[in-house]
């Protein structure tokens, strides 16, 4: 099999992950590069690789399959598009974009040119999120009435008042909801699909004093299903205990999701425990964008399910700001 060239956009932060991830694929080669940062790219260039500070440059100077673009929100139509319009398969990390109307500029665009579109969202590439999602399908857990997913995490950058574009909603969209949050949202679209009401919360009080920001740094959105059912996804990334722990409550069994192991437990009979080996999210989710491109299918992750990602977003941020109920 010829193995698909990859340009990254941005190998440095997140980029280092996906670049690790990349080069344990034997299907796939790093061809060139770009980064503001000149100490990033000299550790390109000192491997023998083209390495530039613009990504209009690196796609203007090497040929190319695809794009892993790693970038601030900001910056993801314009890098994103270029792309695209030049023939390039696009993996771009999450969230999908800032603000509902960048997003649907580059899933126009991916539906122009006909090229695949990804947008990251790594946990749905863990076995045990997985299992999740197989158990759901198979009607194991009944319908489903309640869904509640915590994502909790300390980022230091915050306590340290390293913000940079971060912490200025203009730049960012946001942090708590749209970054942090994608990840429980992105899996409770896939498991649950898209909710007809959400209502957020933010609060006032900031979590890192002292610091500047203008983003939130907690929410606990709440999600109304047409069926029915809830959902609750409660975010912060400025706290310890860490967790990120989902569990779904249906009508035949419950479901508990943590780290490496998913643990079904029917109303009658003994609980079921699905246990699994520490797997490289980024790798596998890069196989499924190549795996899309090569067998020419929308993959996980595709425009049209990250759309509706994002319009949740859109309407958690506009519930949080109004203090009402928002429908979808």
């Amino acid at each position: 099999m010829i193995p698909l060239r990859f340009l990254i956009v941005g190998p440095g932060g997140m980029g280092a992950g996906h670049v690790a991830a990349l080069q344990t694929l034997p299907d796939a080669t790093l061809v060139g590069v770009c980064d503001v940062n000149p100490e990033v790219r000299q550790l390109f260039t000192d491997q023998g690789l083209p390495a530039f500070e613009k990504w209009d440059d690196l796609y203007a100077s090497v040929e190319a399959d695809c794009a892993l673009i790693n970038l601030p929100h900001y910056l993801y139509p314009e890098a994103v598009i270029a792309g695209l319009e030049r023939g390039l398969h696009v993996l771009k990390e999450k969230p999908f974009a800032r603000n509902l109307p960048d997003a649907e500029r580059m899933a126009a665009a991916a539906e122009a040119t006909g090229r695949v579109l990804m947008v990251a969202g790594q946990t749905k590439f863990l076995p045990a999120f997985q299992k999740a999602h197989e158990l759901i399908a198979t009607g194991a857990l009944g319908n489903i009435f309640l869904a509640r997913y915590s994502i909790i995490y300390y980022w230091g950058g915050a306590r340290e008042n390293k913000w940079s574009w971060r912490g200025k909603q203009e730049l960012s969209g946001g942090v708590a909801i749209i970054d942090s949050g994608y990840h429980p949202l992105d899996q409770m679209q896939w498991f649950r699909g898209l909710p007809e009401a959400v209502y957020a919360v933010t609060g006032k009080m900031k979590a890192a004093p002292g610091t500047d920001y203008d983003v939130d740094d907690k929410a606990v959105v709440t999600l109304e299903y047409p069926d029915g059912g809830i959902g609750v996804v409660t975010i912060c990334f400025v706290t310890e205990p860490g967790e990120n722990h989902l569990l779904l409550h249906g009508t035949n069994a419950s479901l508990d999701v943590q780290g490496q192991c998913a643990t079904l437990l029917p109303q009658e009979g003994a609980a079921e425990e699905f246990t699994f080996a520490e797997t490289d999210a980024l790798a596998a989710e890069q196989r499924e964008f190549m795996a899309a491109i090569r067998e020419h299918r929308a993959p996980l992750g595709a425009p049209d399910h990250a759309l509706q990602v994002q319009r949740v977003i859109e309407a958690a941020y506009q519930s949080a700001e109004t203090g009402r109920r928002v429908m979808l």
